[in-house]
């Protein structure tokens, strides 16, 4: 079952890598960035997450939270020193995709065929091949990823599924639903 915008955010309880509770709900009165990711190794969903890293401190000052879903398992996710350095966002491993069901994620091989059309994969493994990411064989190649933008009343403002492998929210859209103001964007009228 998809979401859609104007939906309530669906609560959840869980625990992050590092063996926190992470309850959805805790976070109400807070504007969050729930972001679903296919797994420890995809260059593309790696690519996003380090653009959002390289944002964080913006997004944090904001106010807003992020929390990072991955397929793959805990163990997979703390051997990678990359997405250790995610912290202080919960990073949740979910590689029963328990909450991957509740909100509606799909897996697609026609879109993960889709991918090899509209995205560069050897552009996207340079850009993250620094990271040395761990290689994941019990990952599904073809979980489409999403994003979902909850405000403050645990309603979700933008739900964003994957058309495609490397199709997430852009960070400037990101931006500004945090309020994070780009000032070289022209306005228009």
């Amino acid at each position: 079952m998809k979401l859609f915008n104007g939906s309530k955010a669906i609560d959840f309880i869980t625990t992050d890598i590092n063996g926190k509770t992470i309850k959805l709900s805790d976070y109400k009165g807070k504007k969050i960035i729930l972001s679903f990711f296919r797994n420890v190794n995809c260059p593309y969903c790696n690519r996003q997450v380090h653009q959002l890293i390289t944002s964080s401190k913006r997004i944090k000052e904001t106010g807003a939270e992020i929390i990072f879903f991955f397929e793959s398992s805990a163990d997979k996710l703390t051997s990678s020193t990359f997405h250790q350095g995610i912290s202080p966002w919960p990073l949740i491993s979910d590689s029963e995709k328990v909450i991957y069901q509740k909100y509606g994620i799909e897996k697609s091989t026609l879109k993960m065929m889709k991918t090899m059309f509209v995205s560069s994969l050897g552009k996207a493994k340079k850009e993250t091949e620094a990271h040395n990411l761990p290689e994941d064989k019990e990952a599904t190649l073809n979980l489409i990823p999403a994003d979902f933008l909850i405000d403050e009343n645990f309603n979700i403002v933008k739900a964003h599924y994957g058309k495609h492998l490397d199709d997430h929210l852009t960070i400037d859209e990101i931006k500004e639903f945090v309020g994070i103001v780009n000032p070289f964007k022209k306005k228009t009228a």
